[in-house]
């Protein structure tokens, strides 16, 4: 099975082991643009979730743990729908 990229954000193929951004014009047609590096986006919310998960695993309080694991539920949906940004 043949799996498309989604359309109007990065996504990363194996195939061809660079990052994709796939717009679809008016005419229904696709265009794709590569880059090898990742999407700058992706390294800064990569670093964030970093720092977050450490706080996460320092955290002992109930509380404090939920509002970081929200944190990092948002960011990962932020990654989720990276647009382009080049």
């Amino acid at each position: 099975m043949v799996r498309r990229f989604t359309i109007n954000r990065w996504n990363w193929s194996q195939k061809a082991e660079k990052w994709v951004y796939v717009e679809l014009h008016e005419n229904g047609k696709r265009k794709y643009y590569y880059q090898v590096e990742p999407p700058h986006e992706f390294v800064e919310l990569t670093l964030k979730m970093k720092k977050l998960n450490e706080r996460l695993l320092d955290t002992t309080d109930p509380d404090k743990n939920e509002k970081i694991f929200n944190e990092l539920m948002k960011l990962s949906n932020k990654m989720q729908a990276m647009g382009k940004s080049f």
